[in-house]
């Protein structure tokens, strides 16, 4: 074969080569291009069959246009592949932000939410309350996002979402659930230490397909669950990893983790000019054993420095008992307290210049018997009792007396113990914290025995049982324990029940009305007007301006109660009694006439204050015992 010959065969080879290769890559294309068409198809068919969610972190209320609330099953975002999804509040706030109201949003977990008690007990009513009675002219909603078993991925998540809402400041109690929440280094849906990762799954999660993929492993491995897992506690569902040494691999992605997601998070806030407050954590350290101690060495056994605690305390050395209980939680291997560094991360924060920290690790420091806290404030690990709430309240409240972002006359404010005596916590309220602490410690990783007192129960303890067990809801409790105090004429713990469910149901002004009523059937008038002008200023009736002029009235508010009278007259012109009684008040304010206790016992009579009428016109008589009109007014009564 010639030379020619063989350069054109070579040719040809090589020509076939190029199409071979050419076919092929057209080939791998059409494939890449065929799977991602099938792939947006599918998405496309489980949207429009309304498969899945978008997670939207609000909802529209039921029956309320204009007014949304806390998705409750926004949490099922982060606990995907698991049926352990938790709820969160349902408070009701307007989208459109009136330009007089003051809100504030909560971020946080279980202590968040207030566990182990429900609703009045956690630390944002405490708040609620004490803004609500300090500041009564003023619009101030406190609005919790916190979900238990969630850290600062969920965290961050919300906080993306906040802006457009335009709080006024955000308030975060969080830090002990970076290993064991939802997606944590430690937690049974971990997605590894690599946050940057973990937050784009978060991103792709709201795909259609990526939830029917994740719902699908979701039940397969619930195949695999014994009945026994099933029962188990959500704090034991979420461990993964029980043992995590101190400052091994997994500890350092904790902290990590804890870091990464807060810095943006406050960044992202801090960029909006949104004011942050910030809070430590605090957790019990003399009274709760290590849950797991590394038993290969002393230097290295939380135990060991738990008992040289106990031991040092008895012998007061208090300083040297604080330290080894500090030691000794550091050391506890399953990680449900975090440790000392997370607090160290939450106060370099104060580096932005909206990020304002409130140290109530400090306080409960300063409340608890001697440096080291324990049970007096903390009902187990993480969790505070009542006492404890009411101190995370009031270290957020004095944190924004003193920094005043919502510009508000801090000139009356209470103490701690004045909230403490104020607030209206029911014996509801710590009966059924009790009862669902005495269930918790029943379990992993406690195993107590419950320590039942013998006798008989009382009716409020009937019903905290009752409650904790889910047998029946948190209204349906406090109608009964309501009704149970009404009957037997406990009238103060009646007016409690009220006023707790009024703080549940701040939009409702009928809770209110049936609050002022009883406070008006205890002859509480001043407290009785509270509640009818939070009722008229969520809704204006005629009705409730009569009953606050009354109460006004008797406490001789004229010139306030000459406006509410001008409302009646403007929306009821055929009430004449209202225009005499405006007559008869405008009188009153003038300091020059005559006679002004017969007028005044007048307008007592018109009202049905029969006894201040009576009483003022027998001191009149018995200076002007001639006096017809008088006479014949006191005939009258």
């Amino acid at each position: 074969m010639s030379m020619q010959e063989k350069l054109s065969g070579n040719t040809k080879g090589a020509s076939s080569g190029n199409i071979d290769r050419k076919k092929l890559l057209i080939f791998k294309i059409s494939a890449v291009v065929l799977a991602l068409l099938f792939i947006v198809l599918l998405e496309v068919i489980l949207r429009f069959t309304n498969y899945g969610s978008d997670f939207p972190l609000f909802v529209e209320a039921e029956n309320k246009p204009g007014y949304i609330y806390m998705n409750p099953n926004v949490s099922n975002k982060y606990f995907f592949g698991t049926d352990n999804a938790t709820s969160g509040y349902r408070e009701i706030f307007k989208v459109q932000k009136e330009e007089d109201t003051k809100r504030i949003f909560v971020l946080g977990a279980s202590t968040g939410i207030g566990y182990p008690y429900l609703k009045n007990g956690s630390f944002h009513r405490w708040l609620q309350y004490a803004m609500n009675e300090n500041f009564p002219e003023e619009h101030i909603e406190i609005i919790n996002l916190s979900l238990t078993a969630i850290n600062s991925y969920t965290l961050r998540d919300f906080a993306e979402e906040l802006p457009k809402y335009e709080p006024d400041a955000v308030l975060i109690y969080a830090g002990h659930n970076e290993y064991y929440g939802a997606l944590g280094v430690g937690a049974v849906n971990s997605l590894g230490g690599y946050p940057s990762v973990v937050n784009l799954a978060l991103q792709i999660r709201e795909f259609r397909l990526v939830q029917l993929i994740s719902n699908a492993i979701g039940k397969f491995q619930t195949l695999f669950k014994a009945e026994k897992q099933q029962e188990e506690t959500l704090m034991k569902k979420m461990v993964a990893e029980q043992s995590i040494p101190l400052d091994s691999e997994t500890y350092q992605d904790g902290i990590h983790q804890f870091q990464y997601n807060f810095e943006r998070l406050l960044k992202d806030l801090n960029d909006q000019n949104i004011p942050v407050f910030l809070s430590t954590i605090a957790s019990n350290e003399k009274d709760i054993k290590p849950f797991i101690s590394d038993s290969t060495s002393t230097k290295n056994s939380a135990e060991n420095y738990f008992q040289q605690g106990k031991i040092a305390y008895a012998n007061t050395e208090y300083e040297k008992a604080k330290e080894n209980f500090i030691k000794a939680k550091e050391l506890d291997m399953l990680r449900f307290r975090a440790p000392s560094k997370i607090n160290n991360i939450i106060k370099s924060f104060e580096k932005y210049e909206h990020v304002y920290l409130v140290d109530t690790e400090a306080a409960f420091t300063k409340q608890s018997p001697h440096l080291s806290i324990g049970n007096e404030l903390l009902v187990e690990h993480v969790h505070p009792n009542l006492q404890g709430y009411s101190l995370i309240a009031y270290s957020f409240y004095k944190a924004l007396e003193r920094d005043n972002v919502l510009d508000l006359n801090w000139n009356k404010t209470w103490t701690l113990k004045e909230l403490r005596q104020k607030m209206p916590i029911t014996q509801l309220d710590s009966l059924q914290g009790a009862y669902e602490v005495m269930m918790l410690k029943q379990g992993w990783p406690y195993y107590e025995k419950p320590n039942r007192k013998p006798g008989k129960l009382g009716v409020p303890e009937k019903i905290a049982r009752e409650l904790a067990l889910r047998k029946i809801s948190w209204e349906q409790a406090m109608e009964s324990l309501y009704r149970h105090y009404y009957e037997t004429k406990d009238m103060e713990s009646a007016l409690k029940i009220a006023e707790a469910i009024s703080l549940e149901y701040p939009e409702e002004a009928q809770f209110f009305i049936k609050a002022g009523d009883l406070a008006l059937e205890m002859e509480k008038s001043e407290k009785a007007v509270s509640f009818y002008k939070k009722a008229f200023n969520l809704e204006r009736s005629v009705g409730t301006a009569r009953k606050i002029v009354v109460n006004l009235i008797t406490n001789q508010q004229f010139k306030e109660a000459i406006s509410y009278l001008e409302y009646i007259q403007k929306n009821d012109p055929r009430d004449f009694m209202s225009k005499k009684l405006k007559s008869d008040l405008t009188f009153l304010l003038n300091d020059s006439v005559p006679n002004k206790e017969l007028k005044l016992a007048e307008v007592y009579y018109q009202v049905g204050q029969n006894k201040k009428s009576r009483k003022l016109l027998e001191e009149f008589l018995e200076i002007n015992p001639g006096h017809i009109e008088a006479k014949n007014l006191l005939k009258k009564l």
